[in-house]
């Protein structure tokens, strides 16, 4: 089934590796029938270089799991890596669409590749994306404070980091079929977050998405699974991210 595939890719975030996303692949597999080593890794080390490893299937939704070997490379550099490994992963393959979930910046490099889409137009296009704990407008001590920042009543937030201003200022590039879930955490105490992202921070990239694309859905998740690394591994998460992307199909 070589034409018209559709890949999934899987992306970690900052200090985040092959674990964060494992429980999601796990479950991902587990949900379409597949073996637990039906998968590929892409292995992107400290220079840009692409390594493979495992299975790309012969099936619709072929799952790429990206990692990182620099765990400390922020979203600009996480962009500029993936939009690299699309166009390999599409010369390989031929694939013209793929879906896309990412934690933390790994949410936030995503949104940044899809600016890209309309400059480039060999480009694979995403259809569904799925942002779980993106630090889209700050993190908790570095550029954003507990209940500082705050969304206006038309969705604005009050204060733009330097990374969402570069969103905002680029949103007429946004993808106009694409279709969102946006995941986020409160884990209830006074800070309003999932201890590291406020909800603030993860929600106000809703002000640039929703105007824009096809479907935009947001899920708030509270109590202790809603720190931001339980969040990825979480079974309640787990099963709205597989109904979302293999369960929901596009119209």
């Amino acid at each position: 089934m070589k034409k018209g595939q559709w890949p999934i890719l899987y992306i970690h975030g900052f200090r985040g590796g092959d674990y964060t996303t494992q429980k999601m692949i796990e479950s991902a597999l587990k949900c379409n029938g597949k073996k637990s080593d039906q998968f590929l890794k892409a292995i992107i080390n400290w220079r840009g270089k692409v390594t493979y490893e495992g299975t790309w299937t012969d099936d619709e939704h072929p799952i790429v799991q990206v990692v990182f070997q620099n765990k400390w490379v922020g979203s600009n550099q996480m962009e500029y890596w993936l939009v690299k490994l699309l166009f390999d992963l599409r010369l390989k393959h031929e694939f013209t669409t793929y879906d896309a979930i990412g934690h933390s910046l790994g949410a936030v490099a995503l949104v940044l590749v899809n600016l890209r889409e309309k400059m480039r137009p060999y480009m694979p296009r995403l259809k569904k994306l799925v942002l779980i704990a993106g630090p889209f407008n700050g993190i908790l001590g570095l550029g954003d404070l507990p209940n500082v920042n705050r969304v206006r009543p038309n969705g604005r937030p009050a204060f733009m980091s330097p990374t969402y201003f570069r969103i905002f200022m680029n949103k007429n590039n946004i993808s106009d079929d694409l279709r969102v879930l946006n995941i986020f955490g409160n884990v209830g105490d006074h800070s309003n977050s999932d201890k590291y992202i406020s909800v603030t921070s993860a929600k106000s990239i809703s002000y640039i998405l929703e105007p824009r694309v096809k479907e935009y859905n947001e899920y708030l998740i509270k109590g202790t699974n809603a720190e931001h690394s339980m969040l990825h591994d979480d079974s309640e998460i787990l099963n709205t991210v597989n109904g979302f992307i293999y369960y929901n199909p596009l119209p």
